[in-house]
């Protein structure tokens, strides 16, 4: 019988890990809870563990007690926070079960910000300036603030991924920035301890992939990670870009001088901040994988689990690190709208097609009809691109996501098709800072032609009733005849002419010339819409009622049949004035009062969702009519929490 290795994780990682034990003989077994019982992760692994109630899966005794039960020799945890926490592997080693990660000693170290800071201090790697950790008095964050400078950075003391981590560009901003991220913090499991760091202003994020036995280490390769939103990063790629090779054997050896003083057994990731004078500073340790770990698999060729459970076994370290050969690029494909602050979009998935093609790899963690929850990291999935040249593989990259289509959710998908078409991206001249200053696609007015010929598509290609009118489509005699469809919220309407000629649909939009209409529709709801010269693959799904959904590359769109009813005119008035929770949550903060005059942008309600804090601000100059939420308040998506009416109406 082989020995079975409980995976204390889940979606794309949970089946990535799995991958790898299948090729080694090894059973995965995947541990579950309450939250998802019967996930993609669970339906592809086979053999699943229950930890037991909603949020189990962050218990180390727990988990550890699934796996025992199970009959696990391993236990391998994926990233995350409960990668990080030397809970688990004392746990592990209380239980007679091998970790896939380093010792609890190194957990605790890497875990802890300010030691690892001491830690490459003493080993002459150079760092920013930056405080002890906090107290509790605002007094004293002030003092050490103006002690390192302006602007800085609010960072938690444990805890990795950005959480919690704020900017601060003067001293107005700091005590509202420290209590916000101790807030967001805690509530992310992170605790409540923070520090001050000088930022570094035009910096790039590169972090070396390292591996150590216990003693020695050695530098697997390098990763771009400077495509960040919200600190989390989006695209990363391997290796670093335009980095000379005196910066770069630096780099590398910073990094192992730090997993040698940390006495790193197994694999981890040794952040830095690059800038354009060739500043180096040490930003953290992350002794786990990385989300990121697939492009350094690409270019180097090693399967990075597999030399998990080599070092946890005791094996040597690679003598000689393979060199990066080709480049390879990765996007995190979320359940994100764009459209609305980039906030989470949970809800089942109607379509999901992402293709592989040469040179790429998928890794998905969700599949059609899937439910993406509201209490779990959003990311649907991840698209590796491998290219001879970083042009090449960006290229396949952009393509690739081109020709994805999802429905039932938002993603991030256009956004990241604007990241890859910016020229600093293209170029490779971009900083941690470029993202925030690329917008999303702006949606305005009727949606594009090609999505116009999509809803007429979808509707000649209606599947026939026993009604024999229906079976004959929408037509009651010959010539052309015109098709409308209108925006649920009244904002746009449009009116198309179509007509058959021969042996095809001929469509006439707006006051365009009549171009014919072509499309192909599969199976699984992805449609290529052709009219004249142009083609896109759309998903095309029925979203609530009457509504369909039609989602492209560079947006989503909401249609009903019909003209706009008269009375819609544009947006409601109860839409307008109605400020409504994005997603479930607690309220943290009230920011205003009945009565008061606000502007444009200013702070009303700051909630606590999805382990981050959303800060919801009027939408225009405004008067607050009525607010209907309180702090430590549960709130459910779509809740009304302050009514709002323009300032002459007061």
């Amino acid at each position: 019988m082989s020995k079975r290795v409980a995976i204390a994780n889940r979606a794309e990682i949970a089946i990535r890990i799995a991958a790898t034990c299948r090729l080694r003989g090894l059973q995965p077994v995947l541990i579950t809870t309450d939250a998802e019982p019967e996930s993609y992760a669970a339906r592809v692994i086979g053999q699943t563990a229950h930890a037991g109630a909603v949020g189990a899966e962050l218990d180390p005794e727990a988990v550890v007690a699934a796996a025992q039960k199970a009959g696990c020799t391993y236990l391998h945890p994926g990233y995350g926070f409960l990668s990080e926490r030397p809970a688990l592997a004392r746990a592990c080693a209380r239980a007679g079960i091998a970790f896939i990660g380093p010792s609890a000693e190194t957990l605790e170290l890497c875990g802890d910000k300010v030691a690892t800071r001491a830690i490459a201090e003493a080993s002459g790697v150079p760092l920013l300036a930056a405080t002890s950790t906090l107290g509790d008095a605002p007094d004293d964050w002030t003092r050490a603030a103006d002690e390192i400078g302006y602007p800085l950075l609010v960072k938690a003391v444990q805890g990795g991924g950005g959480a919690s981590l704020r900017r601060v560009a003067n001293a107005d901003e700091l005590v509202d920035a420290v209590a916000s991220a101790r807030r967001e913090a805690e509530a992310a499991g992170a605790g409540p301890l923070l520090y001050l760091e000088r930022f570094l202003g035009g910096a790039r994020h590169i972090e070396v992939q390292v591996a150590g036995d216990g003693t020695h280490a050695v530098a697997l390769g390098e990763r771009e990670c400077s495509l960040q939103r919200r600190h989390q990063k989006v695209i990363e790629e391997a290796p670093a870009m335009c980095l000379p090779g005196e910066d770069r054997r630096r780099l590398y050896r910073y990094a192992m001088m730090i997993a040698e003083a940390v006495k790193l057994k197994s694999l981890a990731t040794v952040e830095f901040l690059y800038a354009p004078d060739g500043t180096i500073a040490f930003i953290e340790v992350n002794p786990r994988l990385q989300v990121e770990h697939p492009v350094t698999e690409a270019t180097s060729g090693l399967d990075l689990v597999a030399l998990q459970f080599d070092l946890a076994d005791g094996a040597l370290l690679p003598a000689n690190p393979p060199p990066p050969y080709g480049h390879a690029i990765e996007a995190r494909l979320y359940a994100e709208d764009p459209a609305n602050l980039f906030l989470p979009s949970p809800g089942r998935i109607s379509v999901l097609a992402l293709p592989a093609s040469p040179g790429v790899r998928v890794d998905a963690g969700y599949q059609v009809h899937d439910r993406v929850p509201d209490r779990f990291d959003p990311m649907i999935a991840k698209l590796i691109a491998w290219g001879d040249t970083r042009e090449q593989a960006v290229a396949r990259l952009s393509d690739t996501l081109e020709q994805c289509a999802v429905a039932g959710v938002a993603t991030n998908r256009p956004w990241l098709l604007a990241l890859l078409a910016d020229e600093r991206v293209r170029e490779g001249g971009y900083d941690t800072q470029t993202a925030t200053a690329i917008p999303a696609p702006h949606r305005d007015g009727n949606p594009p032609d090609l999505i116009q010929a999509a809803l007429i598509a979808q509707t000649l290609e209606r599947p026939p009733s026993n009604d024999p009118w229906e079976r004959i489509g929408p037509f009651r005699m010959s010539g052309a005849t015109e098709l409308a469809f209108h925006d649920p919220n009244g904002s746009w309407e449009f009116v198309a002419s179509v007509e058959r000629s021969s042996d095809r649909w001929q469509l006439r939009l707006a006051d365009s010339a009549a171009a014919p209409l072509n499309w192909q529709r599969g199976d699984d709801g992805v449609w290529t819409i052709t009219l004249g010269s142009h083609s896109a693959r759309f998903a095309i799904a029925a979203a609530s009622g009457d509504t369909i959904e039609v989602s492209g590359a560079d947006d989503r769109w909401f249609a009903r049949a019909g003209r706009r009813p008269p009375s819609s005119t544009g947006t409601s008035r109860a839409t307008v004035n109605a400020l409504r929770a994005p997603l479930p949550g607690k309220v943290i903060r009230v920011d205003v009062e009945p009565d008061q005059v606000v502007s444009e942008g200013t702070p009303l309600i700051i909630l606590s969702a999805m382990k981050i804090e959303i800060v919801l601000r009027a939408p225009r100059d405004c008067r607050v009519h009525a607010i209907h939420c309180r702090p430590e308040e549960q709130v459910e998506a779509g809740a009304l929490l302050v009514e709002l009416v323009p300032e002459e109406e007061g």
